[in-house]
């Protein structure tokens, strides 16, 4: 593994020196300044410019999400972060319990999801659509452990979704939009003012027939999606100075039939309706003058299963965290201090299976970071969080010491080189150990997994060209992961070792005024082995390709993107699919062209088209081999004010 990672730090650096040597070329005058698009929060809790962070960052704005035509932050961010996921649609959509999640650097449950600095996970699943797409500001994605920051999840990284705020304007703006299209149909409102910020946006979507396929045998799964819609609400109010107030609803409706293909016809048993509501409250007082900022969350989940699927599901999470930057060494040096406290609570209604079983723990934290300027060109980064959990009706108390070491040698104002190495945590699902039916075995002795990360990278930025790069390996112990047990129930288990070992590369060229383009390259090998088995198994897909280009003149705009995953991991079941001829077999590639061709006619007025899969490939989204739609198309109508 040091042999390979030695190799792989050479060729990285290779690339990115030849890379380099033809963008030098660009003239004084092109020398980018300051973009706030380059500054980031969420990697060392201080405002940084990007080339200063020792760390993989990302950003990805709100102009960025509406010339790829995303209508969800999930797909925003697996495309334009090379992300590995696990979704029940393309779209990230939701199920009930069933929810889709993303996966940095190949790691299930190991990323952590912010909403302006607020934890939102729920289950330990990093799900991404409760935030209506059109009050997203700008999404900061931070890859690599950073539990020493952020606590427990953050194994992978770390997604902050940024809102939009009020803005002193001294008038009232904002748009209204509808769209119509073969997978889905919306309309929206969003209004913005001195004081408040709203958001409004109501989603139907065409009922999916046949998103399992019957395996070359005629055989396995069947399910059918029907009726399902959304209703998104978000309202940002400022308070008072530096006090902003958010609450975010987001209510998911969805029917299902379910069965068994036979002969490759299915035969459907069972019908089931999930009405799911996600309600996030958040204070956050941020103080430039002062340095302190604390965050107050309280966020809760409501899923109700009726018509066959007689269940109900009800939990919180509370948070509080306060932090003090204090400026040192004549503003030269940082050091951040800081507590957290949680509250995490689940309560399940399954009858017979789990009579009003409830589960509830507490976390408290202290976390410190001294950012040290040891020159005008190198800094470093030393921080530890304290982290302690209370014992639980399922799990037993833990106490952690999760440090985190970081370095910068910033060549000049156009090139940096870091390293990260951090230690991340996270326990097991609070309800990890409820009973919800015979098609569930329950697993007392699961454990926590921990594990450590190493980076090691190069950035660039010269206003016309920027590329990142980095190399990276992961190792985790007891990683949680999904089994079969003998007589066919679902168990999560632990592996015991699983790591990854991998190469990010992130280019981005802007051509003229008028065209820009960029490509995204991961190349990793994410693996688990335990000892029951006694060999190492694929764990998520090795590629993870995104090439994109955007064209702007006049009034006329277009975006084309190709995202696909190569080399992808076993699926979860032992029988022939439609992706495979064989009982044991490995995702097929997946592979998506999405177009987005724009018009605006007047300053108020925009049109819009998107085409999905153009394509037309059946690819599998998750390891149950659930199917892409097949090629859609959208079309949008904006009227601004």
């Amino acid at each position: 593994m040091k042999r390979t990672l030695k190799k792989t730090v050479v060729t990285v650096m290779a690339v990115s020196g030849v890379l380099l040597e033809g963008m030098t070329v660009v003239q004084a005058e092109d020398v980018q300044k300051v973009n706030l698009d380059n500054i980031v929060v969420t990697a060392t809790r201080t405002e940084k410019d990007a080339l200063d962070v020792p760390a993989n960052t990302q950003v990805i704005t709100a102009e960025d999400i509406k010339k790829g035509g995303y209508t969800s932050v999930f797909e925003a961010v697996k495309v334009l972060a090379q992300a590995n996921s696990f979704a029940f649609q393309e779209d990230g959509g939701d199920y009930g319990s069933m929810m889709s999640r993303i996966k940095l650097r190949g790691i299930d449950d190991g990323t952590l999801v912010l909403v302006n600095g607020n934890p939102s996970n729920y289950m330990n699943h990093a799900t991404l659509n409760n935030i209506p797409i059109d009050q997203v500001e700008r999404i900061e994605i931070v890859k690599g452990a950073n539990s020493a920051l952020y606590g427990p999840q953050a194994i992978g990284g770390v997604i902050n979704i940024i809102t939009k705020k009020p803005v002193k304007t001294g008038k009232v703006t904002g748009n209204i939009s509808s769209a119509l299209g073969s997978r889905e149909k919306s309309a929206a409102v969003n209004v913005q003012t001195d004081v408040f910020n709203l958001g409004v946006r109501k989603t139907f979507y065409k009922d999916y027939d046949g998103i399992q396929h019957p395996g070359v045998t005629g055989s396995g799964p069947a399910l059918d999606i029907r009726d399902k819609n959304t209703e998104q609400l978000y309202l940002s109010v400022n308070m008072a100075k530096d006090l902003v107030f958010n609450y975010g609803r987001t209510s998911n409706e969805v029917a299902f039939e379910s069965g068994k293909f036979n002969n490759y016809v299915p035969i459907m048993s069972k019908y089931g309706y999930y009405d799911t509501t996600f309600n996030d409250y958040s204070l956050i007082y941020d103080s430039k003058e002062t340095g302190v900022k604390a965050v107050a969350g309280y966020n809760t989940i409501n899923m109700t299963g009726t018509k066959g699927s007689n269940n109900t599901s009800w939990g919180y999470n509370a948070n509080f965290d306060i932090q003090k930057k204090f400026d040192l060494r004549d503003h030269k040096d940082t050091f951040i201090l800081g507590t957290n406290m949680n509250r995490e609570y689940m309560k399940v209604n399954y009858p017979p299976y789990a009579n009003d079983v409830d589960n509830g723990r507490n976390s408290y934290s202290l976390y410190e970071s001294y950012d040290y300027k040891a020159t005008d060109k190198l800094s470093f980064i030393a921080g530890m969080r304290e982290y302690y959990m209370t014992k639980s009706s399922f799990q037993d108390s833990d106490f952690q010491l999760l440090p985190q070491f970081q370095g910068l040698y910033k060549v000049n104002d156009k090139s940096s080189y870091y390293f990260n190495i951090g230690k991340s945590f996270e326990m097991p699902d609070i309800t990890s150990s409820f009973w919800y039916g015979d098609s569930i075995a329950i697993n007392p002795d699961l454990k926590p997994q921990s594990g450590w990360s190493y980076e090691l990278g190069h950035k660039f930025e010269n206003g016309k060209s920027s590329i990142t790069t980095d190399v990276f390996y992961m190792t985790v112990k007891d990683k949680f992961y999904w089994a079969q047990t003998q007589s066919g129930q679902s168990i999560m288990k632990n592996h015991d070792k699983w790591q990854n070992t991998g190469l990010e590369v992130n280019y981005k060229q802007k051509i003229d005024d008028n065209l820009s383009t960029n490509i995204g390259l991961t190349l990793q090998n994410p693996k688990a082995y335990s000892n029951s088995s006694a060999k190492w198994v694929q764990d998520s897909a090795k590629y993870i390709i995104n090439v994109g280009a955007d064209y702007n003149r006049n009034k006329f705009m277009a975006d084309a993107r190709i995202f696909a995953n190569l080399d992808r991991e076993p699926a979860f079941y032992n029988y022939e699919r439609t992706s495979s001829s064989t009982p044991d077999h490995n995702l097929s590639n997946s592979c998506d062209l999405t177009v987005t061709l724009g018009y605006k006619p007047t300053d108020t007025d925009s049109f819009k088209i998107i085409g999905r899969n153009l394509f037309n490939r059946k690819d599998v989204v998750n390891t149950y081999e659930y199917y892409a739609l097949p090629a859609n198309v959208t079309f949008v109508y904006e009227k601004s004010f």
